[in-house]
C-alpha cells in the first residue's frame, strides 16, 4: 500500500500554517493528492440561553466563522500552488471527529494537530487525535502544537510492544518506513530481545533495515522513554499503537497513548 491520499484538519487554529507546511512535505514525498478540510464548530449555547440571544448574535458569529475559513483557504490555496501540489479544498460544519471520521475512509492518512497547550480538552481525553485513532480506521498524523515539521519520515523510531495495536502502527506506516534513511524500533523493560527481533526479521523482508533498541528504566513511564529517545536519536516521526489498553483503563492507570499525545516533541503516527 501506499500513501496516495492525505486528509488534512484545519480549522480556526494559529498552528494551521504548520500542518499545512507538514502535510505538503509529506505530500511532495509521496507523490500525494492533499485534501484541506476545514471544520466550522457550532456555536453552542444552553436551550434557555440560545432562546433569548438576539439573531444578530447568531449572525456575527457566522460572519466571523466566514471570514476565519477563508482566510485559511487562501493560505492553503497559496501554499499548495507555490509547491505545486495536488490538491482540493473541503469546507463543512459541525463537530471536527464526526466529519474527519467520514472523510477519513477515502484517505491513506488523517493529519490533524496536538491540542494546544491550555485548550480545554474533555476529562480523560485527548483531544482530536486520540478520539479519531479509536474512531476513524485509518492512521493519524499528530503535529506538535509548536515547532516546525519540514521533513517526516526520514529518521523514525518505531515503537514495538508485540501487541495488535503495534502490528497495525507498522502495516499503516509501511509506506513511510519503506521510505526511511534511519529507522530505530525501541522495546522497552523487555526480557529478552525476542519481540524486537521478530519485527527486525519480519521488516528485513520488505527490504526495511532496522535498529533495535531495548530500554531498561523502571521508573519513568514508556511515553517518557519515547519522547526521551526519540529526542536522542533526532527522530522527526514515532510510530505507535494506540489504546493498547481500553481508555478507561488508561485514564485509571495512566498509559502510553495518552502521555505521548500530551506531551509530544515530535510527529506521531498511531493506529488502533
Amino acid at each position: 500500500m501506499s500513501i496516495k491520499t492525505i486528509l488534512l484538519h484545519l480549522a480556526d487554529d494559529p498552528r494551521n500554517a504548520a500542518r499545512i507546511a507538514a502535510a505538503i512535505a509529506l505530500a511532495a514525498r509521496h507523490d500525494a493528492h492533499l485534501v484541506g478540510l476545514y471544520t466550522v464548530s457550532p456555536l453552542i449555547v444552553p436551550g434557555y440561553i440560545g432562546a433569548e440571544l438576539p439573531a444578530q448574535v447568531y449572525a456575527d458569529f457566522e460572519a466571523d466563522a466566514e471570514s476565519k475559513a477563508a482566510e485559511a483557504e487562501q493560505a492553503f490555496n497559496e501554499a499548495v500552488r507555490k509547491e505545486g501540489t495536488s490538491s482540493e479544498w473541503r469546507k463543512e460544519r459541525g463537530f471536527a471527529r464526526d466529519i474527519l471520521s467520514a472523510h477519513a475512509y477515502y484517505a491513506d492518512v488523517v493529519v490533524v494537530g496536538q491540542p494546544a497547550r491550555g485548550d480545554e480538552v474533555p476529562k480523560g481525553g485527548e483531544g482530536l487525535p486520540g478520539d479519531l485513532a479509536l474512531a476513524c480506521g485509518r492512521p493519524i498524523l499528530a503535529v506538535p502544537c509548536v515547532g516546525s515539521y519540514p521533513s517526516i519520515g526520514r529518521k523514525i523510531l518505531l515503537a514495538w510492544n508485540g501487541s495488535r495495536e503495534a502490528a497495525r502502527a507498522t502495516a499503516d506506516a509501511m509506506p513511510l518506513l519503506t521510505t526511511a534513511d534511519e529507522i530505530l524500533v525501541v522495546t522497552a523493560n523487555l526480557r529478552n530481545a525476542t519481540p524486537a527481533m521478530d519485527i527486525a526479521t519480519h521488516l528485513a523482508r520488505h527490504g526495511i533495515k532496522v535498529e533495535t533498541k531495548n530500554v531498561q528504566i523502571d521508573d519513568i513511564s514508556i511515553g517518557d522513554i519515547l519522547i526521551n529517545t526519540a529526542g536522542e536519536s533526532g527522530s522527526d516521526l514515532i510510530v505507535m499503537g494506540a489504546y493498547g489498553h481500553t481508555r478507561l483503563n488508561e485514564l485509571v492507570f495512566g498509559g502510553a497513548t495518552r502521555h505521548i499525545l500530551k506531551h509530544m516533541t515530535v510527529p506521531v503516527m498511531m493506529s488502533h
